[in-house]
């Protein structure tokens, strides 16, 4: 008996695998203007909502599709100049969008602009995924650069 539960235990030792993560890097240019539903009162307010679907690159020269809702859910509480937006992104990296990773947050974004000023870093979770980022967790974050372009990097759980 003390055999065959040294044996179990060993089994699920070196069964269980290795930690590990991982690190993707995606960049594009500047995102086209979105489509914009003003669905809340008119002009910016809350319940708007903002729509994207533009390509990128990974850092091994992938082509990825980047499909992207932001709604409006309200006012910074310190400014008069940002609004609280949630963001819900789908990232694909392949045409049939078998191989996805799903991503939510949320962030401070200037009233007068559709995306994050320049030079400002915001993280989002990594919330799942399909195909071979089935189950992915973690976070991304999101650089926009002074020229226009943007950076993503993902850690992977």
């Amino acid at each position: 008996m003390k055999r065959l539960f040294l044996h179990t235990i060993a089994t699920l030792f070196f069964a269980v695998p290795a930690l590990s993560s991982t690190t993707l890097t995606l960049t594009h240019g500047a995102t086209p203007a979105p489509t914009y539903l003003d669905a809340g009162v008119p002009d910016d307010s809350v319940g708007d909502v903002r729509i994207w679907r533009f390509s990128a690159k990974s850092s091994d020269n992938q082509a990825v599709m980047m499909d992207w809702l932001m709604t409006t859910t309200g006012h910074a509480q310190h400014t008069a100049e940002l609004e609280s937006r949630i963001t819900l992104p789908v990232v694909s990296f392949d045409n049939e969008g078998k191989d996805t990773i799903q991503l939510q947050g949320v962030g401070l974004y200037p009233i007068t602009g559709s995306t994050l000023k320049s030079d400002v870093t915001l993280e989002r979770a990594v919330i799942g995924g399909t195909g071979k980022y089935a189950g992915a967790s973690g976070t991304v974050t999101s650089m926009h650069w002074s020229d226009g372009s943007w950076q993503h990097v993902f850690d992977l759980d």
